[in-house]
């Protein structure tokens, strides 16, 4: 085995060492034309050390080879030749009319930010001697920044004003500020976008405009006055100038109208809580279905949200596939919009096939899925759904090989609602902008595996609604879940039973669920996600129902219903993740996780006291979390992980990924990861010992939290499609606790220890 050791990684250096002479054997000029260069780099100096040069860089047309850890990758491979020309990148060439181009666009920029007196200069910067390398320099002498002597808010609209003062706020230009056109015309949006919120129906940034006085302020020094234009109005033979005044919705209309089938040219008209419904086929859609999602409400002044918040609500429910709202006055001089809104019904009945293929650690295998979907079941914009689904797998762990081993079948059936499930009617008590959801579920699912061979029953009720545009909570009233175990492999057996509260279950569960989430498509500078989950098992009506039937027990004196054992248990979950992006190609990604189950009651564990039920404990490896290491390979603690599945009611998890992009589409990652899962330290039932006592190794402690977390570094390459990203992660154990105290440190070059971790999406 050390012998196999020493060969694979002499092998591996010498590879990469073959790579690298190969790599710095092509000259990255070798395809740059005689008399030209390649640009190697971008550099900007600038006069006042205090200014920030980051606005300035997006102008700079051209942009030296990508760089891979400071090594231009891409166009060494392109250098290479041949086939390899169609994959890597050609060297960038300098450009003098580009570098030009680029030096009278930062000196507009410098000017529209209040430099009126910069100056810009670009020098091309020779590198070597042959001149075929050079470095493009932009020396920027900023001088003197013209700055506000005043500022006069000029032609004073009573009603605007208002809604300043008590909604907006006034201008942010203030006496003193540099003067910066840019900043004026983000200012001319905000108050414009801000009158929309607040009834000025169609009001845009061009009825703002500012004058400019630079001849009667100081010297470089300039009055600014803001101007808000009237608004035209065309009449039959002339155009007339009113002054601005908000919009009130007189009345919203909703047209639904087929989108191929004949349809009525009179509609069927239903006024149903101010709204006025027009149906242009057999109604099949109670009122309640529109009522409930459109904001825009008759009687209240226009606002653009309501309109945002209205076509997210209606594309929310599933049931449309084209919604479009439009404004229209009766008058042009009325302050009355009639709202009209169009929507086309989905088909009523829809099915969906699924297949594909999966490659995690130590698992191989296939999947597919047969859905069919019935909208609008009963009228209120239901959804109900039946899914069948099946899974071939093969597990290579222990030692397992040759063809598929694992068997899953399922099905399950769900009836969505677009609003809370009570008994009493909720419609105009809960707000629209909660979009509320309910779910009911049923399912079953049959699972064989070399260890062992199960059955799962599964039914919940659920809820789900938004707080805020980053807020969301979920309250799973109620999950049932009866597990039945059929045949389980001997050998696992021995450790199963004992170890996981692997055994039938009844797991009747309570779990709230709170998530904060800040992250956009589009590019900000930081994001913050934040989920808590709350559970509770084996309480309420479980123990009443255990103590007036007097349940049957077994020998440990735990109580069964229907044959099997309910479970108790509190089960606590914290997932923090900080995304920091630095610009649009990097980014560093940080997570914290912590997961804690508390079994109790009739959770009863023959060896370790009270055990959780399998599914709700945690294992830590594979390709999400602790990726230098196999799915279920390391803990509890520093035992040596010799089972196949190890799982245990405690979870440490950190993660930092530091993403990049290579080339295009090509991404990659640089990651550290670090965790463990552990027992707690409880007492063993029937005797005067705690579970330390027996596996000390396993509990976690403050003595032994250190030399217990399993560490791991790695590189990831990634391909953005878009609409999602293909994932390797090649892991790399650093420190593994389940080796010998002196073994536990590991050569990143021990290429035998290395994870290949292909996956779907971000890991987090």
């Amino acid at each position: 085995m050390k012998i196999s050791g020493f060969i694979t990684s002499v092998t591996l250096r010498t590879a990469v060492l073959a790579g690298a002479i190969a790599m710095y054997s092509c000259s990255t000029t070798r395809f740059v034309p005689d008399g030209q260069a390649l640009l190697v780099k971008n550099s900007l100096r600038i006069s006042d050390r205090n200014f920030d040069p980051e606005p300035l860089e997006p102008i700079i047309k051209q942009q030296p080879n990508t760089r891979l850890l400071f090594i231009p990758l891409s166009l060494y491979v392109y250098n290479w030749g041949g086939f390899f020309k169609k994959i890597g990148e050609a060297p960038v060439i300098y450009s003098e009319s580009e570098a030009q181009r680029t030096r009278r666009q930062m000196q507009l920029y410098l000017q529209n930010s209040g430099y009126f007196h910069a100056v810009v200069q670009h020098i091309a910067k020779p590198l070597n001697k042959r001149k075929s390398k050079v470095e493009a320099l932009y020396d920027i002498t900023l001088n003197e920044a013209f700055t506000i002597h005043q500022f006069i808010l000029a032609n004073r609209n009573e009603i605007i004003d208002s809604v300043m003062s008590h909604h907006i706020g006034y201008p942010k230009i203030k006496a003193g500020n540099r003067l910066d056109f840019n900043l004026l015309d983000d200012e001319r949006e905000r108050i414009a976008a801000s009158l929309r919120q607040h009834g000025f129906f169609g009001f845009t940034k061009d009825f703002i405009n500012f004058e400019i006085d630079t001849i009667s302020a100081p010297k470089n020094q300039a009055i600014v006055q803001m101007n808000i234009l009237p608004r035209p109005v065309r009449g039959r033979d002339s155009v007339l100038y009113v002054e601005h005044h908000p919009f009130t919705i007189d009345q919203v209309q909703v047209h639904l109208i087929p989108r191929r089938a004949e349809y009525r040219t009179e509609p069927f008209h239903i006024h149903h809580k101010g709204y006025d419904l027009y149906f242009y086929q057999e109604n099949q859609f109670h009122p309640r279905v529109f009522t409930d999602v459109i904001e825009l409400t008759p009687g209240t002044y226009y606002s653009e949200t309501a309109v945002r918040e209205t076509f997210r609500h209606i594309s929310s429910l599933r049931l449309f596939t084209g919604t479009d709202i439009s404004f229209r006055q009766s008058d042009p001089l009325s302050d009355r919009l009639l709202a009209e809104i169009r929507l086309s019904p989905e088909s009523r009945q829809g099915l969906t096939a699924t297949a594909e293929g999966s490659i995690s650690s130590g698992q191989r295998g296939v999947s597919g899925s047969l859905s069919w979907l019935n909208r609008n079941t009963f009228g209120k914009g239901e959804i109900f759904s039946l899914s069948i689904t099946g899974l071939l797998e093969v597990q290579l762990s222990q030692g397992q090989t040759g063809g598929f081993n694992t068997l899953e079948l399922g099905a399950e059936a769900a009836l969505n609602f677009p609003r809370f499930l009570l008994p009493f009617n909720t419609e105009g008590l809960v707000p629209k902008r909660m979009e509320p959801r309910s779910k009911l579920s049923t399912a079953i699912i049959r699972q064989q595996r070399f260890q062992f061979d199960r059955v799962v029953y599964r039914a919940g009720l659920n809820y789900l609604w938004r707080e805020s545009t980053h807020k969301n909570h979920q309250i799973d009233l109620l999950e049932l879940n009866y597990i039945r175990l059929f045949k389980i492999d001997p050998a696992f057996e021995q450790s199963a039973i004992l170890l996981f509260g692997f055994r039938d279950n009844f797991i009747a569960s309570t779990r709230y669920t709170f998530t904060y989430n800040t992250q956009k498509p589009t590019y900000q500078p930081q994001a913050t996600f934040f989920r808590g989950v709350a559970e509770l098992a084996g309480t309420g009506i479980l123990p009443l129902i255990d103590a007036v039937f007097n349940l049957p027990k077994d020998d440990n004196d735990v109580s069964k219903l229907f044959g099997v054992a309910y479970a108790q248990y509190v089960k606590l979950e914290v997932d923090f993740r900080k995304y920091l992006y630095f610009n649009s190609n990097n980014s560093l990604a940080l997570r914290l996780f912590a997961g804690y189950t508390r079994p109790y009651g009739n959770s009863f564990d023959t060896l370790y006291a009270f055990q959780a039920p399998f599914e709700k404990r945690y294992f830590i490896g594979g390709a999400n979390d602790l990726r230098a290491f196999r799915a279920f390979s390391i803990g509890p603690g520093t035992s040596p992980a010799a089972l196949p599945i190890n799982t245990a009611p405690i979870k440490l998890l950190t993660s930092v990924e530091y993403r990049f992009t290579v080339y295009k589409a090509f991404k990659s990652a640089l990651f550290l990861d670090a965790g463990n899962i552990f027992y707690e330290n409880l007492p063993v039932r029937g005797t005067d010992k705690m579970v330390k006592d027996f596996v000390p190794e396993q509990v976690l402690t403050p003595e032994n939290l250190v030399q217990s977390i399993a560490l791991g570094t790695g590189v990831g390459l990634r391909y953005d499609l878009s609409f999602f990203i293909i994932r390797v992660d090649v892991g790399i154990p650093i420190y593994n606790p389940a080796f010998a105290p002196g073994d536990r440190w590991i050569s990143p070059a021990m290429v035998k220890y290395w994870t290949f971790q292909p996956g779907l999406g971000f890991p987090f």
